[in-house]
């Protein structure tokens, strides 16, 4: 009896996950949206410089609840690491002396040299980047978001929204050239499970891939 309600039983829990994995998140409240996104625990992850992909397994927490760390573990190279510092205010005077930034900052800044751009862009990127955990991380953080139909405020920050069946997206102009977009899907119960952070052109007509990519898929 039980070898033939096994496959039965299997089947449903597949179609139950599937069901609740696929669900049109169109028509929720961005505000409930946002309580799903992900800055903390572990997975595996893919780091994309121009055609340099970097492949990698990680572990991200909040120190302190202030500093956003993440830790990247990648062959060859060994552990590099992400260091965001004092996320509970909008602005910081950190540099990037060393570490996974570093890397981010040289490969942005020579790649963006080669097609005589500014080099410049490599580093708001980082900023940029260290707004984007604020606003993800920001009922940890205490840091107010107030949101409308389709954008989202964080002190000086604005980040359109766009939601679509399966993933909720957030674009912010860098400069004239650029925007950072935060891409979140594959909702689970209780959080998205893939976090994408891309650095593209602003010409949408553009079929060039991003100029940079950080893909992180969370256990």
């Amino acid at each position: 009896m039980l070898s033939r309600l096994y496959p039965i039983l299997i089947l449903c829990f597949l179609c139950s996950c599937s069901v609740f994995k696929g669900q049109n998140i169109k028509n929720n409240k961005i505000e409930t949206l946002l309580t799903y996104l992900n800055g903390e625990g572990e997975g595996k992850g893919r780091l994309g410089i121009n055609q340099n992909q970097y492949l990698f397994g990680f572990e991200a927490f909040l120190k302190d609840q202030k500093d956003w760390i993440l830790a990247a573990s990648i062959p060859l190279h060994g552990e590099e690491i992400i260091r965001l510092q004092n996320l509970k205010v909008a602005e910081s005077d950190e540099s990037y002396d060393e570490g996974l930034e570093l890397r981010i900052e040289r490969g942005l800044s020579e790649y963006l040299r080669s097609k005589k751009q500014s080099p410049e862009v490599g580093h708001l990127f980082l900023k940029e980047l260290r707004q984007l955990m604020r606003f993800v991380l920001h009922k940890k953080l205490g840091v107010k978001v107030i949101c409308a139909e389709s954008e989202c405020r964080m002190g000086e920050s604005t980040y359109q929204v766009k939601v679509t069946g399966q993933q909720i997206n957030l674009i912010k102009k860098l400069n004239s050239d650029y925007e950072i977009e935060y891409v979140a899907s594959s909702l689970t119960d209780s959080i998205f499970k893939r976090s994408n952070i891309f650095l593209h052109s602003k010409n949408k007509s553009s079929s060039a891939p991003p100029l940079l990519s950080l893909e992180l898929f969370w256990k």
